[in-house]
């Protein structure tokens, strides 16, 4: 293989990595859940108050997601993309993820979760920006540029900058389906915690 090929082979292996540690994360709130109960039941108004920002939060990190997806499905290894969101900040994919994250973790009605979840998103990510950065670098020469204009991951508003895009339907498609999957998880919480009032579950503890 050549360079470029090796390149895309690396970031092919982070991105199914990258996948593999969100499901498995997600699979251990899951668990948590099904063991342990929200101990703000016992605020209802705060609760409430987690539960509500947490659907804001998530919602607002698909949306933000499929606004990256529309610029980049289909582009991202052929072109260097830097209008739209990617005028906001070099990986806003990333800082998408991280706001809908924790959003789906408050949707727990707990603050463990989405506190695990920042934590584990600050010691696993900047290896995988880290990654990708060196990747763009070695395969788009104007890249150097670009990161002088535009900061890493949160975004600069006042550098947005707008531009037609031709959609990839079927990529799209794609990630609204599973994104839409990962939402659709706040009803799966839901759930077990009625299981857990019903006393279908058993409560071996407290979750803060």
């Amino acid at each position: 293989m050549n360079g470029i090929e090796i390149a895309n082979h690396r970031l092919k292996l982070r991105t199914r990595t990258r996948l593999l540690v969100s499901r498995l994360f997600g699979f251990a709130i899951l668990v948590l859940l099904g063991l342990g109960s929200g101990y703000w039941s016992r605020a209802p108004l705060f609760e409430e108050m987690i539960f509500f920002t947490g659907v804001l939060l998530a919602i607002l990190g698909f949306c933000g997601r499929l606004w990256c997806h529309s610029y980049i499905a289909g582009r991202k290894k052929r072109i260097l993309v830097v209008a739209g969101p990617y005028s906001l900040c070099r990986h806003p994919l990333y800082f998408f993820s991280l706001v809908g994250g924790i959003g789906l973790c408050l949707c727990t009605e707990t603050l463990m979760a989405p506190v695990l979840f920042a934590a584990a998103f600050a010691a696993y990510y900047p290896h995988i920006i880290r990654g990708e950065e060196m990747f763009l670098s070695e395969n788009f020469p104007e890249y150097e540029s670009y990161k002088r204009r535009i900061p890493l991951f949160f975004p600069r508003w006042s550098s947005f900058a707008e531009s037609d895009i031709l959609v990839n339907g079927s990529l799209f498609r794609r990630e609204l389906i599973a994104s839409g999957g990962f939402l659709s998880l706040i009803g799966v919480f839901e759930v077990i915690e009625i299981l857990h009032h019903l006393n279908y579950l058993p409560t071996y503890f407290l979750i803060p």
